[in-house]
């Protein structure tokens, strides 16, 4: 399988989705869409619910973790998830090539709305969720999280699309 070509940003904490230091996490590497992101990614054995299939809760984090980027590479800001929906179409399967996407519906200075998608190598979809966020400013997701103010504003300046 090949990963799309990365943003070069990398979050400077611990997140399970996407940090490269966190030993448990999938390690998501986005690359940026018109309208949001994409990642191909195989979630491994120990991610079932019932044998051969990914548990919902996994999916559901593959979901939100594609719309969050989607919010960091349009608006330079963290995405706080406020209600996220999930539609599940489709037997999400473990080990095999999946396909996620998200898009950015709407923004404005405070909120955004996004819709993410997982799908199969032939394109059917297997998952899909419409999400809510609140947009947080670097100095608010260091006093929430801890880490420093400084990481954060510069791996949103390396994230945020070109001007």
């Amino acid at each position: 399988m090949t990963q799309p070509t990365p943003v070069n940003a990398q979050w400077p904490g611990h997140c399970f989705g996407c940090s490269p230091r966190n030993p448990h996490g999938l390690r998501l590497l986005f690359q940026r869409t018109g309208r949001g992101c994409r990642s191909r990614h195989v979630l491994a054995p120990h991610y079932c619910g019932v044998e051969g299939i990914a548990h919902g809760g996994m999916v559901g984090t593959l979901l939100d973790e594609t719309a969050a980027w989607a919010i960091i590479l349009h608006t330079g800001r963290l995405g706080l998830t406020t209600t996220m929906t999930t539609r599940f179409a489709a037997p999400v399967k473990i080990g095999v090539d999946l396909d996620l996407e998200a898009v950015v519906l709407h923004q404005d200075g405070r909120r955004a709305s996004t819709r993410a998608w997982v799908r199969d190598d032939e394109g059917l979809v297997l998952a899909e969720a419409e999400s809510e966020w609140a947009l947080a400013s670097a100095a608010v997701v260091s006093r929430m999280s801890g880490l420093p103010r400084q990481e954060l504003e510069a791996f949103f300046a390396a994230a945020s699309p070109a001007p």
